[in-house]
């Protein structure tokens, strides 16, 4: 039996890339507790980092055909982890935003479930922007707490409004 800090072989990833099913197995046993780990330790709630590593994996077998069997793929497993971080702390971000907006449009009776449920997103939400890199979590905060657009946030920072 290999020892299990050998990395993944060139061999391995080209099988992964003809479809070979017990090479995706190898990868992923070999590879799962490590994504889950950075994501649980970047979103620390158990239930959206077991989502977010089955998705990284998902998102591998999908795209299986254009990796490049001579790199290393961790790498690129880090890097849909984090992308799909990213998307996750925007989906909370906007159903924290539509939340507000619905108790301000219909003020109703203090729901105590849904009172800890916002205090609960608006915790989770505040830590991944704070872990945002400066740079984006500026460029973030500005669309999305000051609604700025990409123009004017280019602006605002000096930089291209591509980099917004």
């Amino acid at each position: 039996m290999k020892n299990k800090t050998i990395d993944i072989n060139s061999r391995t990833l080209r099988l992964l890339q003809e479809g070979d099913e017990k090479a995706f197995e190898h990868i992923f046993h070999f590879y799962y507790n490590q994504v889950y780990t950075f994501v649980l330790n970047t979103l620390f709630n158990k239930t959206f980092a077991e989502d977010i590593t089955q998705t990284v994996f998902i998102t591998l077998w999908e795209k299986r055909e254009t990796i490049d069997p001579d790199t290393n793929i961790a790498p690129l497993l880090y890097t849909i982890a984090k992308n799909h971080v990213y998307r996750q702390t925007e989906q909370l971000l906007r159903k924290y935003k539509y939340e507000q907006t619905q108790q301000e449009i219909m003020p109703e009776e203090s729901n105590p479930e849904e009172d800890v449920n916002n205090l609960f997103l608006e915790k989770i939400l505040s830590e991944l922007i704070e872990k945002l890199p400066t740079a984006r979590r500026k460029i973030f905060l500005l669309s999305r707490k000051e609604n700025l657009s990409n123009k004017d946030i280019a602006s605002h920072l000096n930089i291209s409004e591509k980099n917004s």
